[in-house]
């Protein structure tokens, strides 16, 4: 942890004084954080409901956790990148 703490805080005053000073980087960072907190909840909620067999729930939630964020995150990624590859191949 104390590795961890020390780079941190090696850079997160900075990042948190740009930040008050941008309401378009406040607005960008919530946009970005939104879908990541409803994946936790969500995950939260599959864990409560399976909390009778922990290492289950632990499973389950970690696999529910993981399909949301590659969903919300990298789906979109990947639809920009296959949109673009398709268009220099038309272009070709």
């Amino acid at each position: 942890m104390k590795v961890f703490n020390a780079f941190y805080y090696s850079f997160s005053p900075a990042v948190a004084s740009t930040m008050l000073q941008s309401p378009v980087l406040q607005g960008a960072v919530r946009v970005l954080l939104y879908p990541l907190i409803a994946v936790l909840r969500s995950a939260s909620t599959v864990f409560n409901r399976l909390a009778l067999a922990p290492e289950l729930a632990v499973t389950i939630s970690g696999l529910v956790a993981s399909t949301l964020i590659g969903v919300m995150y990298l789906a979109p990624l990947a639809t920009i990148v296959c949109v673009r590859s398709k268009n220099d191949r038309r272009r070709h």
